[in-house]
């Protein structure tokens, strides 16, 4: 269920994406605070490209991120992302031990944190993750007037099931 939900969540993400002009993408937007639907989206596919990368060395930092610029400048880059995220995390089955690492401290001294977590946990972490700046996103093309977003895009399951419920 995890990893369906996930594969799920990247689809939407690439097809709302997939609305866009290359000029629209990168548009700094003061409705963003002066950010960029891509800037967005780039953060959104980092987590995901750190959790892959654990895979093997079983420690994930998110702070660590590549930070790619062409992520967040090129819509082919970014769509060509999540179709290797996709095919990745849809193809993993097994859910396997992780040390998370993080450093909370705002000064320039390291006071890293490690705990104990997995990789369907930090899964789940990433789609409520992805979907809170998919929201951000969504008001981002609103705010450009793009037409045929998802009424869905960037709105919990949690909630959409409650929005099914109250309807009837």
């Amino acid at each position: 269920m995890i990893i369906e939900a996930t594969c799920q969540n990247l689809t939407k993400l690439k097809n709302q994406i997939s609305l866009l002009s290359e000029d629209q993408y990168v548009k700094p937007m003061e409705v963003l605070n002066n950010s960029t639907i891509g800037m967005h989206v780039r953060h959104v596919l980092e987590f995901y490209q750190c959790l892959i990368a654990s895979k093997n060395s079983k420690i994930l930092n998110y702070d660590l991120r590549n930070r790619d610029i062409s992520i967040e400048t090129r819509i082919k880059v970014c769509l060509a992302q999540i179709e290797t995220i996709l095919q990745v995390v849809c193809e993993e089955k097994g859910d396997f031990q992780i040390t998370l690492e993080a450093d909370y401290c705002e000064s320039e001294e390291k006071e890293c944190i490690s705990l104990q977590t997995t990789y369907f946990r930090e899964l789940l972490y990433n789609i409520e993750h992805a979907v809170h700046h998919m929201a951000i996103i969504k008001i981002g093309m609103k705010a450009l007037g793009i037409e045929g977003i998802d009424d869905n895009f960037g709105v919990a399951a949690s909630t959409i099931r409650n929005q099914k419920i109250c309807a009837q």
